[in-house]
């Protein structure tokens, strides 16, 4: 494996700690055998990662998080209290990084894992364990959170994964706790690298669209707004590499389009604005449970029944999305 396939293994499993489908088994029994069953091979991973230092440095000072938002604020306490010693930092990005928040909103959290997080198997475990525990906070905040912490280690400063995180993003966002002053070596993405993922992206989210479980239940709903409201930064990240702020990128790309062409993305963002869900208590209360299978259930039947009105106008633009799409798609191959 490349150094780059390791660190994607080792964030696949503080997702959820399952590698393959027997993990998947396993948590069905208790949501923490996966993680310890595979702590040993994370702990030898991460070791056997060598750290390529790269030309490209760039320093970023992120500000300190002073808003009032009580997850954030909870988020914060947590982390200090039982991470603060695995963590370089721990920072707000997105909507509440900027507190502009709304009813859409989700927990935007990025996390840096510090070498001690790595030291045995028992540490990789037990810090797991506990960033696992903290995502029950980004539920709260948002019962159809569809991504917990996006997660970079120490080795990875030295070799930034740009295209996974970009480093644009620092710029809008908040220091939780931990440090909120970096050094980041990167190499940009070739061409032909940006080019193939702008065309995985466009395909998931195509395949995202054309199913319908995307207006059957809240959760996948609300994963296909989500991912075509970011297409218009992953496509400009093909000629800003460092990346683009999201809320930025929307009047970037309409000036590239014409009006007619541009207008279902302002129909999405205007679902996105008007956005009321309110969650099920029931499915609260399921939420607590802490398996990921059975959570996937739980999204796809408890998370209430979308209203009609809005299933009639997901159905109507659908088509108008794919066609979005694949305009984006032609421009990628004819002008990056």
């Amino acid at each position: 494996m490349t150094a780059r396939q390791k660190s994607e293994l080792i964030r696949r499993y503080f997702k959820t700690g399952c590698l393959n489908s027997l993990d998947r088994l396993l948590s069905f029994i208790h949501y923490r055998i996966p993680y310890y069953k595979n702590s040993k091979k994370i702990f030898s991973v991460y070791r056997s990662i060598t750290e390529e230092i790269l030309m490209n440095e760039t320093s970023v000072t992120i500000s300190h998080y002073q808003f009032a938002n009580s997850f954030a604020l909870e988020m914060k306490e947590f982390l200090e209290r039982k991470l603060s010693n695995k963590l370089i930092g721990a920072f707000a990005h997105g909507s509440l990084g900027t507190d502009e928040l709304i009813s859409y909103s989700d927990f935007d959290g990025l996390v840096l894992l510090n070498h001690s997080a790595f030291q045995s198997p028992v540490a990789v475990y037990k810090t797991a364990i506990k960033l696992h525990k903290s995502e029950r906070i980004m539920r709260k905040m948002d019962p159809l959170q569809h991504h917990g912490w996006f997660l970079i280690t120490e080795k990875e400063l030295n070799n930034y994964p740009v295209d996974y995180f970009p480093v644009m993003l620092f710029s809008r966002a908040k220091c939780l706790t931990g440090r909120n002053n970096l050094t980041i070596k990167y190499k940009l993405s070739s061409d032909d690298e940006l080019q193939k993922h702008f065309a995985r992206f466009c395909n998931h989210l195509k395949r995202n669209i054309q199913k319908n479980a995307a207006t059957s239940n809240y959760y996948d709903l609300k994963s296909m707004l989500s991912g075509f409201m970011l297409l218009p930064a992953i496509y400009l990240q093909l000629r800003h590499p460092e990346g683009v702020f999201k809320k930025e990128s929307f009047d970037l790309l309409r000036k590239e389009m014409s009006q007619n062409d541009y207008q279902v993305m302002d129909s999405v963002s205007q679902i996105r604005n008007e956005w009321n869900y309110a969650s099920p208590y029931r499915f609260n209360i399921l939420q607590r449970i802490d398996n990921a299978l059975l959570n996937h259930y739980f999204y796809k039947n408890w998370s209430g029944k979308i209203d009609p009105t809005l299933v009639k106008k997901i159905n109507d633009i659908k088509p108008e999305m794919v066609r979005f799409i694949d305009i984006l798609i032609k421009k990628a191959g004819n002008e990056i």
